[in-house]
Order: C-alpha cells, then sequence, then structure tokens
C-alpha cells in the first residue's frame, strides 16, 4: 500500500496542454537565465523561437518560458476533511512551490482558456472528472469535489508557472472508508469489443494510426462522431476550452498519463463562439511504454460536455507487425 502514495509517475506531453495568453510587459527576458530562455507557444509546446512573434501552427503570439528546465515544481495538496468520505464533498486545496526557490507561485499561463487543470480518476479507472480549480489567496487553488465510492484516486493537476516548462503532477487520495486491501482495487481494463458507442446525443466510433500503437513511437487517436438520433456525420461541434476535443489517457497501473488535444485546433482569430467542427477528430501522441491503456475524450456539443472511454493497448516495437 506505501508504493501507491508514493507513485513513481512518468509524466507524457502528447501535444499541447496550453491555451492562449499575452506576454505581460512586467515580464522581462532578463529576469531569466538566458542559456535557458525561449520564445514557446502556449499551444504547442514543441515550437519555440529565439525570438518573439506568432506560433506558425496556430497563430498565438509565443509567451517566455524554459522549455529546456524539466524540474518539477512542488505541489501541496490539503483536503478538507483531511480524510474524506465517499459520497460526501471534500474541499481540495492546492499551493505550487518553485523548485529553485521554495517561494509560492502566484503568476500562471493561461492554458487552453484556464490557469489550471484537474483530472481526478478512481484507481479501478471507472470514474473520471476533468475540472478547474478556482484561484483564491494568492498562490492558492480550490475545488469541491464528491468522490463517488470508496477507495483510491489519483489527482493530476495540469497547469504553466509563467517563465516556465508546463507541468503535470499527481498526487493520491484516498477516502476514509477505502479498506485495507487497495492492491485488490486496481483496475483490471478489458480492451473494447465494439469500437462504436453512444454517449447521449453523439455516437463515437474510435480507430487508430497505425492501427496498433506502438511505445515510444508517435501515432494518432482518431475520433469519427455522428448524430445518435439520425446517424448523420457530426458537423456543428463546439470548441470546449480553445480546442475541439480534449483526451486524457493513463495506463492501467496509475503510473504513465498523458494530456492531448487534436491535431487542428481552431485558430485564436476565429470567433470560437461560432466556429464548428467534426465529424473526424484527431489526437496526436506518444505513449512512453507497452501496455494497456483507458483515455477519456471530452468533447462540447449544444452547450453540454460529452466524454467517451476506450481502452486499447499500446504495444513493444518488436510486436509491431
Amino acid at each position: 500500500m506505501k508504493a501507491l502514495y508514493r507513485l513513481p509517475l512518468v509524466v507524457v506531453l502528447l501535444t499541447t496542454t496550453a491555451a492562449c495568453a499575452t506576454l505581460r510587459p512586467e515580464i522581462q527576458i532578463a529576469e531569466l537565465d538566458d542559456d535557458e530562455v525561449a520564445y514557446v507557444c502556449p499551444m504547442h509546446a514543441d515550437f519555440t523561437s529565439h525570438v518573439p512573434g506568432d506560433c506558425a501552427k496556430c497563430g498565438m503570439a509565443l509567451v517566455i518560458g524554459k522549455p529546456f528546465d524539466m524540474r518539477d515544481f512542488g505541489l501541496e495538496v490539503t483536503a478538507n476533511p483531511e480524510v474524506p468520505k465517499a459520497g460526501e464533498k471534500v474541499a481540495l486545496n492546492f499551493r505550487v512551490v518553485h523548485p529553485g526557490t521554495g517561494e509560492l507561485v502566484t503568476d500562471f499561463e493561461l492554458v487552453h482558456e484556464m490557469p489550471y487543470h484537474l483530472f481526478v480518476i478512481s484507481q479501478d479507472m471507472e470514474f473520471f472528472q476533468h475540472i478547474h480549480p478556482t484561484a483564491g489567496a494568492p498562490g492558492t487553488w480550490s475545488i469541491d469535489v464528491v468522490l463517488p465510492k470508496p477507495g483510491f484516486y489519483a489527482l493530476v493537476s495540469d497547469f504553466a508557472p509563467k517563465g516556465a516548462s508546463s507541468q503535470m503532477t499527481v498526487r493520491p487520495l484516498i477516502t476514509a472508508d477505502a479498506g485495507e486491501d487497495l492492491l485488490a482495487q486496481t483496475a483490471h481494463l478489458v480492451i473494447d469489443e465494439n469500437r462504436t458507442s453512444t454517449v447521449g446525443p453523439l455516437t463515437g466510433t474510435v480507430s487508430f494510426d497505425p492501427p496498433l500503437l506502438v511505445a515510444g513511437r508517435h501515432g494518432h487517436v482518431i475520433f469519427t462522431l455522428t448524430r445518435t438520433d439520425t446517424g448523420e456525420p457530426l458537423r456543428d461541434l463546439q470548441a470546449y476550452l480553445g480546442a475541439f476535443g480534449h483526451l486524457f489517457v493513463m495506463d492501467e497501473d496509475m503510473t504513465n498519463y498523458v494530456h492531448s488535444h487534436p491535431v487542428e485546433t481552431p485558430s485564436p482569430l476565429l470567433d470560437l463562439a461560432v466556429v464548428r467542427g467534426g465529424p473526424t477528430v484527431m489526437f496526436e501522441g506518444l505513449m512512453p511504454k507497452p501496455g494497456r491503456y483507458r483515455a477519456w475524450a471530452q468533447f462540447k456539443y449544444r452547450d453540454d460536455i460529452v466524454t467517451f472511454a476506450t481502452t486499447f493497448d499500446v504495444v513493444d516495437i518488436g510486436e509491431q507487425r
């Protein structure tokens, strides 16, 4: 049970986890180490430049950051009550600490229209939430959640301190009535027999490119969406948090996780209130190791968020046919 608390996680960003943000005048390049500084696209973390300008992929203004500084920022998480009960509200509080100075971090980039993303996943991987804590006192973030059943939960925080690289950090949370044998509650994922599923007004079919995703190699997870009532291809998908979809992926051991967005995202120059997408939404990414993964894809349709869950295998390069 001790190992569950330690969670030796490997963080992998599939594409980007950032949205439109403008460079604040008070942040000057002189404040940062010259050999580590670059101008970075907040939506495409792989696009960097040594001079200011706009991203060639999406047109967003580049922001100053340290994309090559891979230090992990500290994250303090507290819960009230300290040991929550399943089915009852618990207040979660978060504080981010600079790895070099130990100071509380108070300034964050907007990452897909939000400064802080939080994913809550149960150990059996049946429960998933993508929510957004709100700012309170300087450097403090908080949100109330209700954990539906006893057990272990992973809290995955996704944020980007200003002037630093994007961060994804996990912390454990265990309910008061979890029981002693948490290992017995570990997920045992089963591959989907049918790649087509219906969630309310949308029906989605999942495919992969290549058909077998290979660990350590880029691939694509593709959703083709239709209207449940008519079967017609969906062409009026709304932009949600600056993209036509959000994909969170975690392996069965809860030790590797990714947060991805579509290969093609709406330009910030467009009016996201009226721009529409579909029927195909393609997520690009790299899975770090072979194994079984569960993914949750979220789409916005007629002002509601629709979440699809799918399970798939990632093979070793030697298993590729």
